[in-house]
């Protein structure tokens, strides 16, 4: 692949970082309520470590990794990649803490799916999260993503230690399956 695949959503743009989304990544990051939810991301969060993220967060092989900003309304509020890309891709995502609850993520990460189990047909797609996130955790289950495991994972932004996650793995007959049920709680 050579371009990468800006995707759209009726609210959303899913599209690369870029060099001038370091201010708006730093005051993201330097909320460790976002921070230590993820395994990479330190805290108190520097512009050092903003500029650390783009550089490995901007397109460089694209079929290595995909990273994408979310942007809500011309502004990035959260941010969602798969990869490696040359097996089973792992996802994580995080998204601005006023924008919580309201649909946001699940209709990012529905579309970042759509385009990697349907277009680029994986056959399965893993994530994990900390025990203690119970919010992407239902959200993973909302998507169609099956439970598989426990184990355990360090962050940056935690004291040091390892904590427990949750795995889960989702196949494109899981995603389906799941876009069907959204469909018919809709219509009644």
């Amino acid at each position: 692949m050579t371009t990468f695949p800006r995707l759209r959503t009726t609210s959303l743009t899913l599209r690369e970082w870029r060099e001038t989304d370091a201010p708006r990544a730093l005051k993201l990051f330097q909320n460790q309520n976002i921070t230590r939810m993820l395994t990479s991301k330190p805290h108190p969060f520097t512009k050092a470590d903003a500029q650390a993220f783009l550089h490995k967060a901007m397109p460089h092989n694209l079929n290595e990794v995909l990273n994408w900003a979310v942007e809500l309304k011309g502004e990035v509020v959260g941010g969602i990649g798969a990869g490696p890309l040359d097996k089973t891709p792992d996802m994580g995502w995080w998204l601005a803490e006023e924008h919580w609850q309201k649909g946001i993520m699940f209709e990012a990460a529905s579309e970042a799916l759509r385009y990697l189990l349907l277009e680029r047909e994986y056959p399965k797609i893993v994530v994990d999260a900390f025990s203690d996130n119970k919010g992407s955790q239902a959200l993973m289950r909302k998507l169609g993503f099956v439970h598989t495991g426990q184990g355990m994972g360090s962050s940056m932004a935690r004291l040091a230690g390892d904590y427990p996650t949750e795995e889960f793995a989702i196949s494109p007959l899981d995603f389906i399956a799941a876009q069907q049920l959204r469909v018919q709680e809709a219509a009644q």
